[in-house]
Formats: structure tokens, sequence, C-alpha cells
């Protein structure tokens, strides 16, 4: 009796559990981590972004998303940076941890101004645009869930890293939009990820 009651434990303990196996880095820029090449770009999934303290040896988290397909999303991505929607960093400070917003992004700014001062500004940020692309690593971890529990888990671990390491999340600006179900729902998920990553933790209850 006692052996089918831990059975059943067992059971139900791996109903509640999902893992979460990444992959990467991946990189926008050409070689051989090329984004673009993986043969993950059609998968739908969760990603992070880390940019890597040069010195200390610290991946620092940059940004959680979700998609349906992951080449699509990241080329989407680029687009909002290259056009300086996005918000651009100081790369050369950013090697050594220090994050400096030489860009706060056009989808900031909602003023009249705003596309005054991006063509203003244009011709000098072009080269840190590139600079700043170059520095992003991206992890994915390709999922066969509903889009809600994707998002879900997207925002449990902006989450997580928001309430427990604030000391981590240098790059991970406060208006970064995460989102989670009202509810928790009581499941263990665990995070594979080739590296690690300040901030992030291996196991999480979402």
């Amino acid at each position: 009796m006692k052996i089918e009651q831990n059975s059943h434990k067992r059971t139900k303990d791996s109903l509640n559990t999902k893992t979460l196996d990444f992959y990467g880095p991946f990189k926008f820029t050409r070689g051989e981590k090329y984004l673009f090449h993986s043969d993950k770009i059609n998968n739908e999934g969760i990603y992070i972004w880390t940019i890597k303290d040069e010195y200390k040896g610290i991946n620092y988290v940059h940004y959680v998303g979700e998609t349906t397909l992951f080449g699509k999303r990241q080329r989407e991505h680029l687009i909002q940076m290259t056009g300086l929607n996005y918000g651009i960093w100081d790369a050369e400070l950013a090697k050594q941890g220090i994050s400096k917003m030489i860009w706060n992004g056009m989808w900031r700014n909602k003023s009249s101004d705003a596309v005054a001062l991006l063509l203003d500004n244009y011709a000098d940020l072009s080269k840190n645009v590139k600079d700043y692309i170059g520095l992003i690593n991206i992890y994915f971890a390709p999922t066969t869930f509903t889009t809600n529990l994707r998002r879900h888990i997207e925002g449990c671990i902006g989450w997580n890293l928001r309430r427990k390491y604030p000391e981590f999340k240098i790059f991970f600006p406060d208006d970064n939009h995460i989102g989670t179900k009202a509810n928790r729902l009581g499941q263990k998920i665990f995070l594979n990820i080739p590296e690690d990553i300040a901030g992030i933790d291996k196991e999480l209850i979402i």
C-alpha cells in the first residue's frame, strides 16, 4: 500500500513539473552562433536576452519574451532596435557591467518632438546601435505550451528577477512589460540553461 501511495505521488508530481531546456547563446551578428542559421528559428518558445560583464563574467538579464516563431520574433526586435524605437545602451560600458542608456527609445517619448529628435541623433547613434546589438546573447527554450501558459512562465521569470534580485536587473528596465496570471498554478518548473544568468533561478513555482 505504501508503495502504491509513493507511486501515485510521483505521478502527481510529474504532472505538476515542467522543464525548459534552453539553447544558446545565439547572436544577432554573423558567426557560428548566428541566430538565423539555428534549427530553432521556426519553434515556439520562451527566450532570455542577456548582456555579459566581460570583466566579472556575469550574465545580466536584458529581456524576457515568448513567441510562436522564434526567428520571426527576433527579426521584429531587430527592426525595432535599428529603427531606434527601442532604447540603446553604451556597448563599451555594458561590457564592464555598467548600464548607460544613450538613447531612451522613441516608444518612450510621447512628445511632438520625438521624430525630430530621432532624426537629429540618427547619424551619431547608428554605430552605437550595431555595437549594442552585437552584445546581446539570446537563450531559447522550445515549448509546446498554450500561449497563455508561455506568457505566464515568461512573466514568472521576469517578476522573480524583479522581486528577488533587484541588484541584478541593471539592464532590465522597470518599464519592460511582463505579466502573469492572477493566480499561480502551483506547478514547479526547472530551467536548464547552458550558462548561469544572474537573477534567474533554476527552479520556480509558477
